[in-house]
């Protein structure tokens, strides 16, 4: 009996509890092991998509034609020849004894313009003679072909050339009405045509510009 007390007594401290105390022993050594963590995917931020802007609405230009229109290329092609017309006859009567047909020979009229001081600029060069050039050069700048080009000097150079045209003409007849006292009846022809050049010319140059124009 003392030796079995004895071998009891001399059991290791580690043995007893029983099944109890392994559990809890095992339990807390599952405890103590370090877990190996798992790294968790995150999902992808998706990009915050702006809202769409709502629809603009753009109002667009009124778009120009694209050139001058046939009947303004002939109806000033043929403005032109009247009066490049008119101021060839009129030179020629200023050198032929200043008689144009259809005017009075008794020295009113046409004859009284075209002989007066008022007929020679500067003395030295008649108005017929600067009429005919003036008209010489409106013939090709007033042609179809040249309303057609697209260099903008052209187009400069036709408007600027009735500009200046327009101011003789307003002097010529100021000099008729008020330092001649007679109105001559071709130099009026001559008038009406530059005028209505003019107008043209203004007219195509406010609507269509003044060449580099798209098609």
């Amino acid at each position: 009996m003392a030796n079995s007390k004895a071998r009891s007594s001399s059991r290791p401290a580690s043995a007893k509890g029983g099944p109890a105390a392994r559990s809890a022993r095992t339990t807390a050594a599952v405890k103590a092991t370090p877990t190996t963590s798992r790294r968790v995917a995150r999902p992808a931020v998706e990009a915050f998509d702006s809202p769409e802007p709502a629809d603009t609405v753009i109002e667009e230009a009124p778009a120009r034609p694209a050139g001058q229109p046939l009947w303004l290329q002939i109806v000033s092609f043929a403005l032109a020849i009247v009066g490049l017309g008119i101021s060839a006859y009129e030179t020629w009567a200023h050198f032929h004894g200043s008689r144009l047909l259809g005017c009075s020979t008794k020295g009113g009229g046409c004859t009284a313009v075209i002989t007066s001081p008022q007929s020679m600029v500067f003395g030295v060069i008649p108005v017929a003679i600067l009429g005919l050039a003036f008209y010489v050069a409106a013939v090709p700048l007033f042609s179809p072909w040249a309303w057609r080009m697209k260099r903008r000097e052209v187009h400069v150079i036709r408007l600027a050339s009735v500009v200046v045209g327009m101011g003789f003409v307003m002097y010529l007849i100021y000099a008729e009405l008020y330092q001649i006292g007679s109105i001559c009846e071709y130099c009026t022809g001559v008038h009406i045509v530059t005028f209505l050049l003019f107008c043209v010319t203004v007219f195509s140059a406010a609507i269509w510009d003044l060449g580099d124009r798209e098609e």
